[in-house]
C-alpha cells in the first residue's frame, strides 16, 4: 500500500539537504584516500533518496585491449620504444590532456565517478577507453611528472593503460610513479641477506609465452630467487596433465600491446606487463624463463598472482596444494606421505591427476644426510612419475636438484601429498 505522497517543496528540500550532507561526505572520503568505490555508492543511495534515477551520458569504459586496426604495425617488444606520434594523434592528445587537467582542476576530481555539475565531463578512464595507444603516448608527452602522478590515481586508469597504452610507456610511467603500474617487490629480501635481491624492472628479449608446440612444460619451471617453491610446484604439477596445460593455457591472454592478462578460476583478472624484477647485473631475480627463445608462462603466473595478492613478499612461503586450488578453483586432496603408496601414486598419476610433495623441516628429519644431498628441506616438489624399477621420481621447481626415492624414503623424509582435483 503507497503512502501519501510528501509536499513538492518539501521533497524537495529534503533531497538537496541530502545532497549537500553527501557532497560533504564525499569530499572527506575521497581526501581521506577510501577511494571512488564508497563515493559511487552513497550516489546511489542519494538517488533512491530523491525518488530519481539520476540517468547520466552512458559510460564507454571498458577493459578492452586496442583491435588489430588501432595497434596496426607498433612493436609489441617491449625493449623497443614506439613510434612518434603522428600530427593527427598529437592533435588529440593535447587536447585530451586539457580535459583531463579541466577534469583534476574541478570539482569532477572531488566527485571522481560522479558525474553531477562536471558539465558532461567524462572520466579519465573513460576517456583513455577511447584512445589509440598513438594518441594515449601524445597524451602523456603533454604532462608533467606530477599530473602524471595524480592521474595514475584516479580509479581505472592504471586498467586501461595497461590493455591499450604501449609496454614502453607503462615501463616510464612506472619510473616517473613507483607502484602505480607494477606490484611491490622491495619488501621480499628486508629480513634476510640475498645475493639476488630485485632493483628494478626488466624484460626478456625475444621471448615467448608458450614452449615448444605452444604448450606448457614443466621443464619451464626454474624458481630463481623467490621462495614460492609452493605456487611454481602447483604450475608445473599442472603441465605434467593434459586438463592441467588447458587450465593453464585458458589462464592468460596475450594482449596486443605485449602485456599480459591473467585470469583466475575465482573471476579476478589480473593484467601485468612484459617486465619482470632484476638485479643490479641486470639479471632476473625471481622466476627465470627457460629454452630458447625463452618461455615465460611461469613468470607471468608468479607475476599475476604477486599483483593480486599485494607484492611479491605476499607469495613467499605457502602449501603446493593452496597453489594447485588457485590454478583450477577446485579443492585439492591432501594426505600424510606415509600414508601413501606406490599404488596410491600410479593411480592419481594414471588418471590425470597433478600431484605435489613437500619436504619436512631439517630439524624433524632423523636421517639428514638425504636432505643435505638428495632432497632441500622445507620444500615443494612435482611428482613427475614412478620408474620402471618402482622408485619415484620428484622434479625440483629449481629446474635442477632433481630427486628419485625408493617408496620407502618416500613415505620416511616427505611430509604431505597433494593432489588436484580439476572438478
Amino acid at each position: 500500500m503507497k503512502g501519501r505522497r510528501s509536499d513538492a517543496g518539501e521533497g524537495s528540500l529534503s533531497y538537496i539537504a541530502v545532497v549537500l550532507l553527501i557532497a560533504g561526505i564525499a569530499g572527506a572520503v575521497t581526501l581521506s584516500g577510501v577511494g571512488a568505490t564508497v563515493v559511487g555508492d552513497i550516489r546511489a543511495a542519494v538517488c533512491k533518496v530523491g525518488d530519481d534515477d539520476c540517468e547520466t551520458e552512458p559510460r564507454v569504459f571498458a577493459n578492452n585491449p586496442p583491435s588489430e586496426q588501432e595497434w596496426g604495425n607498433r612493436p609489441t617488444d617491449p625493449g623497443q620504444p614506439p613510434p612518434a606520434p603522428t600530427d593527427d594523434e598529437r592533435k588529440t592528445g593535447k587536447e585530451a590532456a586539457d580535459r583531463i587537467r579541466d577534469y583534476l582542476g574541478s570539482a569532477c576530481a572531488w566527485w571522481r565517478v560522479w558525474k553531477w555539475g562536471c558539465d558532461g565531463t567524462r572520466a579519465p578512464r573513460d576517456l583513455l577507453a577511447g584512445m589509440s595507444p598513438g594518441e594515449i603516448q601524445a597524451l602523456f608527452d603533454e604532462l608533467s611528472d606530477a599530473e602524471i602522478r595524480r592521474l595514475l590515481r584516479e580509479p581505472g586508469v592504471v586498467d586501461v593503460l595497461k590493455l591499450r597504452a604501449d609496454a614502453w610507456l607503462l615501463h616510464q610511467l612506472e619510473r616517473i610513479a613507483p607502484g602505480s603500474i607494477e606490484p611491490n617487490f622491495t619488501e621480499v629480501y628486508e629480513d634476510e641477506k640475498s645475493d639476488n635481491p630485485a632493483t628494478a624492472w626488466g624484460s626478456v628479449p625475444n621471448a615467448r609465452l608458450w614452449g615448444n608446440g605452444g604448450q606448457p612444460s614443466l621443464e619451464d619451471l626454474n624458481q630463481g630467487g623467490l621462495g614460492d617453491c609452493w605456487w611454481l610446484a602447483g604450475m608445473g604439477a599442472l603441465a605434467q596433465t593434459p586438463e592441467g596445460r588447458e587450465r593453464l593455457r585458458n589462464m592468460i591472454r596475450q594482449n596486443p600491446n605485449g602485456t599480459y592478462t591473467v585470469t583466475f578460476p575465482d573471476g579476478e583478472r589480473v593484467t601485468v606487463t612484459p617486465y619482470f624484477p632484476i638485479n643490479k647485473d641486470g639479471n632476473l631475480s625471481f622466476a627465470n624463463p627457460e629454452g630458447q627463445p625463452p618461455t615465460i608462462w611461469p613468470l607471468v603466473l608468479e607475476k599475476a598472482l604477486a599483483q593480486k595478492e599485494g607484492g611479491y613478499e605476499e607469495i613467499v612461503g605457502g602449501d603446493p596444494g593452496n597453489g594447485m586450488e588457485t590454478l583450477t578453483g577446485h579443492d585439492s586432496e591432501s594426505e600424510d606421505a606415509d600414508d601413501v603408496s606406490r599404488e596410491d601414486l600410479q593411480n592419481w598419476l594414471r588418471n590425470g591427476k597433478a600431484v605435489t610433495v613437500s619436504t619436512k623441516d631439517e630439524g624433524d628429519v632423523d636421517g639428514k644426510p638425504i636432505y643435505k644431498n638428495r632432497l632441500h628441506a622445507n620444500h615443494a616438489y612435482v611428482v613427475k612419475g614412478i620408474t620402471q624399477d618402482g622408485k619415484v621420481e620428484l622434479y625440483n621447481p629449481w629446474g635442477y636438484d632433481h630427486a628419485t626415492l625408493t617408496m620407502e624414503e618416500f613415505n620416511q623424509y616427505l611430509s604431505g601429498v597433494d593432489i588436484s582435483s580439476f572438478e
